[in-house]
């Protein structure tokens, strides 16, 4: 027994000494983005980490201030010492990387969730954010969202800044890896897994409802309930990780609701699935093991609804290794069950199985040595794998259901044979049963059609906006690229209307949300009638601003469709500062130039005193150092 021993804590030892945070020096060189690779690269390097410092690109403008440490992305900063004193998770800082990039082509980047507030710029342009990050706790606005960055530098030397504030989590930092590669690679990406967990969302929902309807008609069968329960818990956690496309539908959500409802559904999902196995086999599973749950999961769950995220996050830990004793322990019944050829048994224990290796995984990457230790992050790529994980389980179970229902009409096809003899009618019974089978595919392919009808209006509510019922800016910047594109085949001119509501906050405040939500409706509706064409295109671009993307138009058209919308929205009570930019599209200009342009305008409108339209005009020979000329079309006092 001495020798086990003694190899278990060398093991043990060696772990602690790997583990250790890894410390990066100045002395790497400058990362090369100018290469295509046939896949997204993770951003690698040594970032210069400035503690307590939220620096922008003007801050380096003239020589690099002194960083506090040289740190790798990812990981938290939690561990590291700064000026003698350990770092926790809460607080604020800039990383900072030199990069070099290919100015005629655009790069794009795409960027993870960060704990829990940060801004991005690139070439001395933001280019991403979530939150908003403060020095405080009171300035501080936590926000999960995944994004897209695209940019097209004007020099092979880039610089890449990024604040981070955290004082809402446990760990603080850039914890997941940031991809750069081309603009296809990265919306491809993007698309992918978003497509993917709607897959398994849809997939999770349709189960759950079907085992619904199952147990509706069989309700002594408690398991069917069980398992329906926790197949929504777990399909609705799968919209909440990941991508987080409950947030891409709702980025004003609030954050610290948004994360106690993706631990309460971990948490309760533990609970479900004890009790379902409790119902399955209560010969296996004794009562005290499920009351033992009932308490431990009780507790945890009210210390989150009764506390903030950065508290219940230090309890995460002790929960996830009880879920470890739980899933060992039910492992083991299931093993004694196979022993004893249970029927369906092997298929019960094979999705368990799968689903506990997903739950492992997804644990990993949740916890606190995946936030504090970055060598893991080389191993375990991406988090959500319990969902397929569950979908898995939930087929193998279907499939146990499927046996006993195969094994029933076995038995009776056994006796209706028996029955032949002396009865010949039973051939009718025969007949009936064989349409109710019938009946049965039919269902299943009705229920497969409305899975894929369910899909296409996710898939087509993710480019509208909820509220206004109007194109979001995700479909903007898709619809905004192909324009370009045409634009720059054809020699089309392209223009662009971008407008806000003037002093909306302040009517929000006199008025009340609803009426500020009514509002944005109102001027949707606007938008719509006066920019008609099929060629014309009307978004949301985000909170009370708008854009008008007008194709082949010449100035005048522009103008009048401007004015025209300036002036329908007055009439609605309430006024809009538009800014105006055209130009023909070319294939060393991008298109993020004519949105600058229209904001810069718009902003121009702002200052002449709102409620009116200005163009911005820009020479096109230069389109680098051109400087531009602001016209006003038209002006409201």
């Amino acid at each position: 027994m001495k020798k086990p021993f003694k190899a278990f804590v060398i093991v043990i030892l060696f772990l602690l000494i790997i583990t250790q945070p890894v410390r990066a020096t100045a002395e790497n060189l400058l990362p090369d983005l100018r290469e295509e690779h046939e896949s997204l690269q993770p951003l690698e390097g040594s970032w210069e980490f400035y503690w307590e410092s939220l620096l922008e690109p003007e801050d380096f403008y003239d020589g690099s201030p002194e960083p506090s440490d040289y740190i790798p992305i990812a990981g938290a900063w939690n561990g590291y010492r700064i000026d003698g004193e350990k770092l926790s998770g809460s607080g604020y800082a800039t990383y900072r990387l030199e990069v070099l990039m290919d100015p005629e082509r655009i790069t794009a980047f795409r960027m993870p969730r960060i704990l829990t507030a940060y801004r991005m710029w690139v070439d001395g342009k933001e280019v991403a954010g979530a939150g908003t990050v403060g020095t405080n706790l009171g300035e501080s606005v936590p926000q999960y969202l995944t994004q897209q960055a695209f940019v097209m530098p004007e020099q092979e030397r880039v610089e890449i800044i990024i604040q981070v504030s955290n004082f809402h989590h446990r760990s603080g930092g850039i914890l997941e890896s940031i991809y750069v590669g081309t603009d296809d690679q990265v919306l491809a990406s993007a698309k992918g897994r978003l497509a993917y967990e709607l897959f398994l969302f849809g997939s999770l929902l349709v189960m759950g409802v079907y085992h619904l309807v199952l147990y509706y008609y069989r309700k002594k069968d408690r398991t069917l309930l069980f398992f329906a329960v926790y197949c929504l818990v777990i399909g609705i956690r799968t919209v909440l990780v990941g991508e987080i496309y409950f947030i891409q539908l709702f980025p004003n959500f609030n954050w610290e609701l948004s994360h106690k409802l993706q631990t309460l559904s971990y948490y309760s999902g533990v609970l479900i699935l004890m009790l379902f196995f409790r119902e399955m086999y209560r010969q296996y599973v004794p009562s005290w093991v499920v009351k033992t749950s009932l308490i431990i999961v009780g507790s945890f769950s009210g210390v989150v609804l009764l506390t903030p995220a950065r508290i219940f996050n230090h309890i995460n830990p002790s929960f996830q290794i009880f879920s470890l004793f739980a899933s060992t322990y039910i492992l083991i019944i299931l093993f004694r069950i196979c022993r004893k050829k249970e029927p369906g048994a092997f298929f019960i224990a094979f999705g368990y199985g799968f689903l506990i290796l997903t739950m492992f995984h997804d644990l990993m990457y949740l916890s606190i040595l995946m936030s504090d230790y970055q060598f893991l992050n080389h191993v375990i790529l991406r988090g959500n794998l319990s969902s397929f994980g569950l979908l898995v389980f939930a087929l193998t179970h279907s499939a146990v259901l499927a046996i006993k229902y195969a094994d029933t009409f076995n038995k009776n096809e056994e006796m209706t044979k028996e029955l032949l003899n002396w009865n010949e009618n039973l051939e009718q019974l025969v007949e009936d049963r064989t349409t109710d089978l019938k009946e049965s595919y039919k269902k299943i392919e009705e229920q497969n059609s409305a899975l894929e009808k369910t899909y296409q209006k996710l898939e087509m509510t993710s480019q509208k906006d909820g509220l206004t019922d109007i194109w979001n800016r995700k479909h903007f910047d898709q619809v905004l690229k192909a324009e370009w594109a045409r634009g720059i085949r054809y020699k089309h001119r392209l223009s662009l209307l971008f407008m806000d509501i003037d002093d909306f906050k302040d009517f929000n405040d006199q008025y009340g949300h609803q009426a500020g939500d009514d509002c944005l409706v109102q001027v949707a509706k606007v938008l719509k009638e006066k920019a008609k064409r099929s060629t014309d295109f009307v978004a949301r671009y985000g909170g009370e601003e708008f854009v008008v993307m007008l194709a082949d138009t010449d100035e005048e058209g522009t103008a009048l469709v401007a004015e025209a919308i300036r002036s329908g929205i007055e009439a609605l009570g309430v006024t809009v500062s538009i800014g105006v930019s055209a130009m023909i599209p070319s294939a060393n200009i991008s298109a993020e130039k004519l949105i600058r342009l229209s904001d810069q305008a718009m902003y121009q409108a702002k200052e002449n005193g709102k409620n009116q339209v200005v163009t911005s005009i820009e020479s096109q020979a230069d389109h680098v150092t051109a400087q531009s000329k602001l016209k006003i079309i038209s002006e409201t006092q």
